[in-house]
């Protein structure tokens, strides 16, 4: 996790386990059920698309739930 004073949020990275996450939506915590909300989706590379990892930008509000090992679930845009 890094925070981007610039952007407003934190930087998470992670691994998408199906499609291609979408900026504007909440995805939630599956241990706790609490939301986290997107608030960017940095642009994938052709390294990133193959395995799935992605960076998203999301609400400092939500720091507490942006660490290792986390499972988050949510809306996708499938097929990608």
């Amino acid at each position: 996790m890094f925070d981007l004073t610039a952007r407003r949020g934190l930087v998470a990275c992670g691994t998408m386990l199906d499609g291609t996450p979408v900026s504007g939506l909440s995805f939630v915590d599956e241990l706790t059920g609490a939301p986290i909300r997107v608030i960017g989706v940095d642009f994938p590379t052709p390294t990133t698309q193959r395995t799935g990892q992605h960076l998203l930008v999301v609400s400092r509000e939500d720091a507490a739930l942006v660490r290792p090992g986390r499972v988050w679930a949510g809306q996708v845009v499938s097929g990608s």
